[in-house]
C-alpha cells in the first residue's frame, strides 16, 4: 500500500528528531545515531514484518559512583603532572586516583559507565483503524515507541501496549516535529537479536542512500518546459 503524505512527513520527523535522551537514557552525543526506515525484523528477510524505523544510539550503562583525587592531575604547559596525594596516601597504580578517602578536602565523585548500545524502533499509524490492524506492531528493540498525528492520540491513548512508548507529530500549530508523551520502558535484547538488527540498519541506509542517488540523477535529465 502506498504511503500518505502524512506518513512520509512522520518519516522525516524521525529523521530529524534527535533528543538528549530516549526512555530515560541520556544518548552520547558525541558519537552520533544512525536511523534507518524499513527494517526487516529479521535479518535477511521481511517475513517476520518490517519496523517503520530503527534507531542505533550509543549511551553509558552500569553507572556507578567512584571516589577519586581531584588535584591528582593536572596540566601545565600541555605537559600532565602528577600531584602528590595531600594527606600522604599512596595512589600509585589507581585508575584516575581512585581514593575513598571521603572526608579529604580534595576528594570528588565521579560517574563511571560502560559504552552500551541502544536500539530504538518506532511504528507509524496514522489512524485509528490503522493503529488497530494486525500488522505493524513490530516491537523487538530496547525502547519500542508508536508516533502517531497528535490528534489521534487520545483515540488510542487507552490501546497502547505497557511498556511501549508514543511519540505525537505536531503539524498544525507553529511547532512542527515530535514530542514524548509517553516513555517506552527499556527492555534487554540477547546479543544474537541485537547483532542482527545492528546488521539491518546499515543496509537499509546503503540502500535509502542509493535511492535519493537515483531520484537526483532522475532531477537532473529530465527536461524543462523550456528546453533539455
Amino acid at each position: 500500500m502506498a504511503k500518505t503524505e502524512l506518513t512520509k512527513e512522520i518519516e522525516q520527523a524521525i529523521l530529524t528528531w534527535h533528543p538528549a535522551e530516549i526512555g530515560g537514557i541520556k544518548i552520547n552525543k558525541f558519537r552520533g545515531e544512525h536511523t534507518a526506515l524499513e527494517v526487516p525484523a529479521e535479518c535477511g528477510t521481511t517475513a517476520a514484518g518490517i519496523v517503520d524505523a530503527v534507531r542505533i544510539s550509543e549511551y553509558f550503562g552500569d553507572i556507578e559512583l567512584t571516589h577519586i583525587c581531584r588535584p591528582a592531575f593536572w596540566r601545565k604547559e600541555g605537559i600532565r603532572a602528577t600531584i602528590e596525594c595531600p594527606k600522604g596516601k599512596d595512589l600509585t597504580g589507581k585508575l584516575e586516583k581512585e581514593c575513598d578517602m571521603a572526608t579529604c578536602r580534595w576528594n570528588g565523585l565521579k560517574k563511571r559507565g560502560a559504552p552500551k548500545i541502544l536500539l530504538t524502533c518506532f511504528e507509524i499509524k496514522v489512524t485509528k483503524s490503522d493503529f488497530k490492524s494486525q500488522h505493524g506492531h513490530n516491537f523487538i528493540g530496547n525502547q519500542n515507541y508508536y508516533v502517531v498525528p497528535s490528534e489521534l492520540y487520545p483515540e488510542i491513548e487507552e490501546l497502547v501496549p505497557d511498556g511501549v512508548g508514543v511519540l505525537v507529530y505536531l503539524h498544525k500549530g507553529m511547532y512542527v516535529g515530535l514530542r514524548t508523551k509517553r516513555r517506552a520502558e527499556f527492555r534487554d535484547m540477547t546479543d544474537e537479536d541485537q547483532k542482527w538488527l545492528l546488521l539491518s540498519v546499515p543496509k537499509r541506509i546503503r540502500d535509502m542512500d542509493h535511492r535519493k542517488y537515483i531520484e537526483l540523477l532522475q532531477k537532473v535529465n529530465k527536461p524543462t518546459e523550456w528546453g533539455p
